[in-house]
């Protein structure tokens, strides 16, 4: 068996274990942006009795997470909808019929894949935005309540 009829194999697969992927990659991301709510909202009420460094580790706590899927979900989608159509065109090739229809109910499926690819990324872009957001207001409230007072000169 050659290399290109190796990976064939493997491309036939489809697009289902990408789809499978993704799910995982949703309930994940609806999972950390729960946590990273109820966290922060914790955070915010004991603002001032944190210190610097462990402030600002526990405000960016999982939001890679976020960043990741949301960067690489609709690229991940894109593939499945590609291995969806690399079987659709095979099917059609084996099959005794042809039609557009044999092609297009595969293709309709494997574009299921990108839907779902920008399903994972756009709320986990939103909610990654709207905590860096939140971050950086809660930090600058941070640096500004732990200043000093100024003293005045006499």
């Amino acid at each position: 068996m050659d290399i290109t009829q190796l990976l064939l194999n493997l491309a036939l697969v489809g697009e289902k274990p990408v789809l499978y992927l993704l799910i995982l990659m949703s309930i994940l991301s609806v999972a950390v942006i729960i946590e990273r709510f109820i966290s922060i909202k914790k955070i915010e009420k004991n603002l001032l009795s944190y210190e610097p460094l462990k402030l600002k580790l526990s405000l960016e706590k999982r939001l890679g997470i976020l960043a990741t899927f949301g960067n690489n979900a609709p690229f991940i989608g894109l593939f499945g909808t590609v291995l969806g159509i690399m079987q659709a065109f095979h099917d059609l090739g084996q099959s005794s019929e042809f039609g557009v229809k044999v092609v297009m109910e595969g293709i309709s499926e494997a574009l299921v894949a990108t839907a779902m690819g920008l399903f994972v990324a756009i709320p986990s872009v939103i909610a990654y935005n709207y905590f860096v957001r939140k971050i950086k207001t809660l930090l600058l409230i941070y640096e500004e309540k732990k200043k000093l007072p100024l003293q005045l000169e006499d």
